[in-house]
């Protein structure tokens, strides 16, 4: 038996030296698109960790804090220290605040009734994002929920 050989293909030149190919440009694409959405959205994302970090922290103040009110009042006012590091509007005109909430568009519920007691906060905020060159405004809305134990450590 004898084995048939099959017939060659006809096989791709090879790019000489500087030749730009589809993938190339396809990559090339993504890459800048990636670099642009990550120059819009990365900012957006800083400020949302910022304003985790501070409810974390008004959360954690809440162990020893028990006047709910004082905490929710602190609170709203340092999130409207969360500055945007991006044009709040199309026209450039520079950066403002980017949390604008009240003491009642906050869920601070504390349990002291559970073992141990608990904290559950929840917010959501609304936020434009402008996007450069394309001239463009979108509004989104970030939320954060979360709950914790608020028992006071004993340590040994």
């Amino acid at each position: 038996m004898t084995l048939m050989k099959r017939p060659a293909m006809a096989s791709r030149r090879p790019l000489e030296r500087g030749e730009f190919s589809w993938i190339s440009a396809l990559l090339l694409i993504a890459a800048v698109g990636g670099a642009y959405l990550g120059y819009v959205w990365a900012p957006v994302f800083m400020d949302h960790i910022e304003v985790k970090q501070t409810v974390r922290d008004f959360m954690n103040q809440a162990v020893h804090q028990k006047s709910d009110a004082l905490l929710l009042e602190r609170l709203c006012q340092r999130l409207q220290k969360v500055q945007g590091r991006l044009a709040t509007d199309a026209e450039g005109g520079g950066t403002g605040p980017v949390v604008e909430l009240a003491p009642e568009d906050i869920t601070w519920e504390r349990d002291t009734e559970a073992s141990p007691p608990m904290l559950h906060v929840e917010l959501s905020y609304t936020r434009p994002v402008y996007y450069p060159f394309l001239d463009r405004m979108q509004e989104v809305t970030l939320t954060f929920e979360h709950t914790q134990d608020i028992a006071v450590p004993k340590w040994k």
